[in-house]
């Protein structure tokens, strides 16, 4: 039985207001620890610890989503989930699920071009 054009409709309206898939599987969550949403649970999970050592006095100068510039043309830049200053050394972290060969390349980028050493939390 062919489908009416009413019912293609329909299936087409709901299949527009299904919410986006992150590619590979991330669910953005909510914190009330941090008062943030964040772009996945192991990214939360990462940023709830650390809002509560920052809480603590152990960290300070937590920063979120930190950007910086790689390239001007083409312009190519990579955001570090966090920085903070722990024992007066700044550190950088990053929540990642899959470690991509792009991801890669732009973090060896950052080492080189800033000095910036990205921890990788997994």
């Amino acid at each position: 039985m062919k489908p009416s054009e009413a019912d293609f409709q329909r299936q087409t309206i709901q299949f527009a207001q299904m919410p986006k898939r992150n590619k590979y599987g991330a669910i953005r969550t909510y914190s009330p620890i941090a008062g943030r949403t964040f772009d996945s649970k192991a990214e939360a999970n990462r940023g709830n610890i650390l809002a509560l050592r920052e809480k603590a006095g152990e960290i300070s100068d937590l920063e979120y989503q930190v950007k910086f510039k790689l390239c001007d043309k083409p312009r190519i830049t990579i955001t570090v989930d966090f920085r903070y200053v722990e024992d007066g050394v700044v550190k950088y972290e990053d929540a990642k699920g899959v470690l991509t060969r792009d991801s890669r390349t732009k973090f060896a980028w950052l080492q080189e071009k800033h000095g910036v050493v990205v921890e990788l939390i997994r």
